[in-house]
């Protein structure tokens, strides 16, 4: 074969396998970008968080609703099977791990596209509404040029997940023995968040997450910068849907995120600061006849216990019955004539929440008794506000001496320990005797 012949043959089966390449991805579909997951193969789709822009996307074009929920892994547990059950309607889950505005408008703009929406969720994230998604968006998923669709029948991890649908189709059905009789169908995955759904819930689950207490500063720079990014986020993403689609009914749902958000805003002097904004937002938002919204965060009994919680936010699975139930009853809708109570509300909940934890990089008036406490009973740190990298190992080491939980963060029954031996022991802060 001479080398013109050998570069054609190249060329000529390289080109074949391509097409063949392409039409099993197209046939397959693994992100549903052309049809719905195909029904003998139904069990073996993944829609992880990692591909979600992919799947997402998917699930708009080819998943008729009259209901969608847009919102971040703050949403994982709001069920659209009962907000259906509820309204009525057909509604499915848009929500997106790390999710912010500007992806939710690409989300909606393509569902009211494609479908006669009558209600849409939508997660209001106080906390996160100045940010804006900063992932891999594949644009050329969310536009209607079909010669964009080279780069998704084209694109490696489609390809992969396509072979990981097919071989596992294929594995089961020519298994040798294999009886449909005896096969007990396999269920859909649908990971929305592994780590949501897996991670312990409780207050020691948040103390050993990312949670820094702030300091006793009040930071109006970053008051005013976040007034400014969420103020713009509002009216580029959503107050734009309000205005053009007045027959849709906005739910706008302020998650049960814990105490902890409104408690480090008290703590470092920004509270009333932070709550005039949210104020604004709310207002603007409920000037529209056809928006509403539910605040959940100011819900006594379940935000100001963190063993609801895995970190200061992503709440464990009641939660999401806690806000279905409060839809359905309209107990905490947000009004014009209610929402500085709310917020009064919120704000004295704060006030007198005590943490039940002190971690390294805390620093406070606790945090110096605790080792005044520890300093009385004999162990070598320095008396001073600030939980560094030596207060950790001394409590680490009161804990080993005994018998608790070595984790080198104060946690409430090291602290209750601390007290009642201090108590017993008369041990003196300062001048006086401790205080209990």
């Amino acid at each position: 074969m001479n080398g013109n012949k050998w570069v054609a043959f190249v060329l000529g089966a390289t080109s074949v396998c391509l097409l063949v390449l392409m039409m099993i991805n197209i046939i397959v579909d693994p992100f549903m970008q052309y049809h719905s997951p195909l029904s003998k193969m139904k069990p073996y789709y993944k829609y992880t968080q990692e591909y979600a822009m992919y799947w997402l996307i998917g699930r708009v074009k080819n998943t008729p609703t009259e209901a969608v929920i847009v919102g971040s892994s703050l949403s994982n547990f709001i069920s659209s099977d009962k907000l259906g059950e509820q309204s009525g309607l057909r509604v499915i889950s848009l929500s997106k791990s790390a999710g912010r505005p500007n992806i939710y408008t690409l989300f909606l703009r393509e569902s009211l596209k494609r479908n006669r929406l009558q209600t849409i969720y939508y997660e209001l994230n106080f906390p996160h509404l100045h940010m804006e998604y900063e992932g891999d968006i594949p644009l050329y998923l969310y536009n209607s040029n079909p010669i964009d669709d080279v780069k998704y029948v084209l694109n490696k991890e489609v390809s992969k997940m396509s072979a990981f649908i097919l071989i596992n189709w294929l594995g089961d059905k020519f298994q040798p023995g294999y009886d449909k009789r005896d096969k007990i169908p396999a269920k859909t995955v649908f990971e929305v968040d592994r780590s949501q759904s897996t991670s312990i819930y409780s207050t020691l689950a948040v103390a050993r997450s990312l949670y820094v207490r702030h300091g006793k500063v009040a930071d109006k720079s970053s008051v005013i910068d976040y007034r400014t990014k969420a103020k713009k986020n509002v009216e580029q993403n959503i107050i734009p849907f309000l205005k053009e689609n007045p027959a849709i009914k906005f739910v706008f749902i302020v998650p049960c995120i814990s105490i902890l958000n409104t408690y480090d805003l008290v703590y470092e002097g920004t509270v009333d600061d932070y709550l005039a904004i949210h104020k604004e937002i709310m207002l603007s938002i409920l000037k529209y006849d056809n928006a509403e919204i539910h605040m959940f965060s100011d819900l006594e009994g379940f935000v100001d216990d963190l063993d609801n919680y895995k970190d200061r936010v992503h709440y464990a699975p009641a939660g999401g019955d806690l806000i279905c139930n409060g839809l359905k009853t309209g107990t905490y809708k947000v009004t014009p004539e209610n929402i500085d109570e709310r917020f009064r509300h919120l704000k004295s909940m704060a006030d007198s929440f005590e943490i039940p934890f002190l971690k390294e990089g805390f620093t406070g008036d606790d945090v110096l008794e605790m080792k005044q406490q520890l300093i009385a009973l004999g162990y070598n740190c320095r008396a001073n506000q600030v939980y560094d990298g030596q207060t950790r190992d001394v409590v680490a080491e009161f804990q080993a001496d005994h018998r608790l939980e070595v984790t080198g963060i104060a946690t409430a029954e090291t602290r209750a320990l601390l007290c009642v031996m201090c108590h017993g022991d008369a041990c003196v802060m300062g001048t006086g005797v401790l205080s209990h």
